[in-house]
């Protein structure tokens, strides 16, 4: 069952040629345009490009002229820059599926790691001496440098999104770290540190900090960088994952520790603000949340959200037919690449996807349905998941009252944060006034409006009790829907009137009338038209019904017009008449016909002739007919 599982990887895959034994096909990942290079060498050099925007996808020949370790696209996909060398890079333009032009950067003196593109025509070179950003013009065929830095660099990594580039400088194998942001042609410097490295028996001996073991990326709006961290203990070796926050660009700090408690192979993805750890040799992933945490000092540490698990088994048709590549096509193969946040590759197989969360996963798992909301609360398309949460609790009975209450305000509270910022957006205050400094991550959670959970929790009940004429699942909704109006009370936010019906409803159908008195007579629901028409519709069953929902509408202060017409309605012209003349407006007519027709259709000869009097003497008869 799906339910089995968290993970998953998504329908829509990519197809590729994979990396053949031979090596006449490799194969590369672009992060930034989320393409996939096919490339087979022979007398031309054969591009295929991939991607899951099919106006990326691309077909075209090279002249052969070595190996290629490095081929990127501009982000317009104008410009083809390709690396075969780490002296050299080569630009290519085309024109009708051909290349049009090329030539090629050099570099002496030094040996390039690799390079970037920051904009349509901006790139960024890496070499282990420093970093320059340049220009290219494509007319001329030149490369133009616009900034260089000076930098011992040993290695990079680059995360597109937030132009974030991080690389390892100083001696070879060191912990040195410097932080980059590339911006509006300028090579920013935001923040040098070095990294904590294996806290474990031997705290002399520094560990090389590896390419493979870090990762950029964002989490909750904020970016991270996420470093493996293997510690050696008495009993071998074990992982963490040390997360350093990116304070607003400018300070690294270590906020956070992941521990893992298991050794083997790791890598890491990003998906739904969610920190998922993989380990090839255990075959199962774990699912971190850094919001949920424990204070040890100035660090917070985390234990998985939930006990480890595999990813979701590919479906039966989703590997290609052939046996050959089904045998390549295995959950944590060891020809598996993760690129952030969410992509998985496989580079023999030819497949790329990308992961996903199952949330009726965490559903089934998760025990405790007070952390099971508060997590789902800050999932993407959550609602119907928390909705059949509350669902289940009330199908439990009244023993999980307490602690629906419980969930009700954590609802809620988000509910109004939702509801505050509404208001302050719509007076123009800036986004930075508007969020509540004591909640970072506000904005990412769910907001369950009482509209939905009138819909989607308390009417599916509501349908059942009214079908099976169940008392006892009947007082069990009027408990919960009086802990949803106490919840949305106490945080000052303003309950709608079907949520009162609804309950009126459930009391009535349980002959609950000294509760529902009390209830109206204490003001315990709030005034409304629509709740004193339903008043109004259960005379026969509630006869003080009526009288509750003309003081209804009376302390509302809108309703004099319909005041008069339910007294009418009632028979009761004279009671009418008056409260319509003590009520009347400066501009109000009293119409005496109306008046009149009710009278005689009473039967009532001597309260006719008396109204006619009445107007005829007002003068009302003879202007008002």
């Amino acid at each position: 069952e799906e339910s089995d599982y968290y993970l998953q990887f998504s329908k829509n895959k990519i197809t590729f040629e994979g990396v053949s034994k031979s090596k006449l096909t490799n194969v590369f990942f672009d992060e930034s345009n989320t393409q996939v290079f096919s490339i087979k060498s022979g007398d031309f050099t054969e591009v295929i490009v991939k991607s899951p925007n099919p106006s990326f996808c691309k077909k075209f020949k090279i002249e052969e002229k070595g190996r290629v370790i490095s081929i990127k696209f501009s982000p317009d996909k104008s410009i083809l820059a390709l690396q075969r060398t780490q002296t050299a890079v080569e630009f290519l333009t085309f024109s009708d599926g051909n290349v049009s032009k090329e030539f090629t950067e050099t570099f002496k003196g030094c040996t390039l790691l690799g390079y970037i593109w920051a904009g349509k025509t901006e790139v960024v070179f890496v070499s282990d001496s420093g970093i320059k950003l340049c220009k290219v013009d494509v007319n001329t065929g030149s490369v133009h440098t616009v900034k260089n830095l000076s930098l011992t660099i040993n290695w990079f990594t680059y995360y597109s999104p937030v132009c974030l580039i991080l690389l390892n400088v100083g001696v070879p194998h060191g912990n040195s770290m410097q932080l980059l942001q590339i911006k509006q042609n300028q090579i920013l410097k935001l923040a040098k540190f070095d990294v904590d490295c294996d806290s474990g028996v031997n705290k002399l001996k520094k560990n090389a900090i590896a390419e493979r073991d870090v990762a950029l990326g964002v989490v909750y709006n904020q970016p991270r960088i996420l470093l493996m961290n293997y510690q050696t203990v008495n009993t071998g070796v074990q992982t963490e994952v040390i997360v350093y926050t990116i304070i607003k660009l400018a300070a690294v700090k270590k906020t956070n520790v992941l521990r893992i408690h298991q050794s083997g192979r790791f890598a890491l993805n990003l998906v739904d603000n969610l920190i998922i750890v993989h380990n090839q040799l255990m075959k199962s992933s774990l699912v971190f949340d850094i919001t949920d945490a424990e204070f040890q000092g100035v660090v917070i540490y985390h234990l998985p959200v939930i006990e480890p698990k595999t990813i979701k088994p590919f479906d039966e048709e989703q590997p290609p037919s052939s046996s050959a590549t089904q045998k390549f096509c295995e959950l944590y193969s060891p020809n598996w690449i993760m690129f952030q946040p969410n992509i998985v590759m496989d580079v023999k197989a030819g497949c790329l996807w990308t992961l996903e969360l199952i949330l009726m996963g965490f559903y089934k798992y998760i025990e405790d349905k007070k952390e099971l909301v508060k997590f789902l609360l800050l999932r993407s398309n959550s609602k119907f998941i928390i909705a059949r949460t509350l669902s289940s609790l009330m199908d439990e009975g009244g023993g999980r009252l307490e602690e629906l209450a419980e969930i009700f305000d954590q609802i809620n509270i988000v509910y109004k944060n939702y509801l505050e910022q509404s208001m302050k957006s719509q007076i123009g205050l800036p986004p930075s006034m508007s969020k509540p400094d004591d909640d970072p991550v506000v904005e990412f959670r769910t907001v369950i409006d009482q509209s939905f959970i009138y819909t989607y929790v308390f009417c599916k009940l509501a349908e059942r009790v009214y079908n099976e004429a169940n008392k006892k699942q009947s007082r069990l909704l009027s408990w919960t829907l009086l802990e949803y109006i106490r919840s949305l009370a106490d945080l000052q936010i303003p309950a709608q009137h079907f949520l009162y019906e609804l309950l009126i409803n459930c009391l009535v159908l349980t002959d609950s009338y000294y509760q529902l008195h009390q209830l109206l007579q204490y003001h315990g629901v709030a005034d409304s038209k629509p709740l004193a028409c339903l008043l109004l519709s259960l005379e026969n069953v509630y006869p003080a019904a009526p009288q509750l929902a003309l003081d209804m509408l009376e302390r509302l202060g809108t309703a004099k017009e319909e005041i008069s017409e339910i007294l009418l309605s009632k028979g009761e012209v004279l009671s009418s008449l008056r409260y319509a003349t003590s009520h009347a407006g400066p501009h109000d007519r009293i119409i005496p016909s109306k008046y009149l027709e009710i009278a005689r259709q009473t039967g009532d000869d001597k309260l006719y002739r008396c109204l006619l009097k009445h107007f005829e003497s007002k003068s009302h008869y003879r202007n008002g007919t």
